[in-house]
């Protein structure tokens, strides 16, 4: 009996929160933020240049896209080239008694940006796919 009293009491609270819960997004959907957001998204969409004066657009995609993978990947490499590796060996945070917060946030971002190029880099091999030039440690993290 117990149980059965508590089952409709939580029934209870979760339809109680899922009514709050899609009132509360109806009423985002209709406030002016989300008018000025999807007003800007049309007009960005409207302004596309897909074709016209630009003289790529006549090239095959392999051709201009090429140059760029390649570009993304030298990136990748000189972000991977000055990574603070002596710290990698170690626990984290395993000297940060005495270094500064400054420092660590500094090692961080390193990291941080040679994820990001990375991704980058994935995302450019995908594009090309047969075109791409063939990447055997991004093959094994495939």
């Amino acid at each position: 009996m117990g149980a059965a009293r508590a089952g409709a009491l939580l029934e209870r609270q979760l339809t109680l929160s899922r009514t709050r819960a899609h009132s509360a997004a109806l009423q985002a959907l209709g406030s002016s933020r989300f008018h000025a957001v999807a007003d800007a998204v049309a007009v960005l969409a409207s302004e596309a240049p897909f074709r016209g004066d630009d003289p790529l657009a006549d090239r095959p995609a392999p051709e201009v896209l090429l140059p760029l993978a390649d570009q993304a990947r030298r990136r990748l490499a000189d972000a991977v080239a000055v990574l603070p590796l002596s710290r990698a060996g170690a626990p984290y945070n395993a000297d940060g008694l005495a270094r500064s917060l400054a420092t660590e946030v500094r090692q961080d971002a390193a990291w941080d940006q040679v994820r990001v190029l990375l991704r980058l880099h994935r995302y450019a091999q995908e594009v090309l796919g047969p075109h791409a030039e063939h990447d055997p440690p991004a093959a094994a993290r495939g």
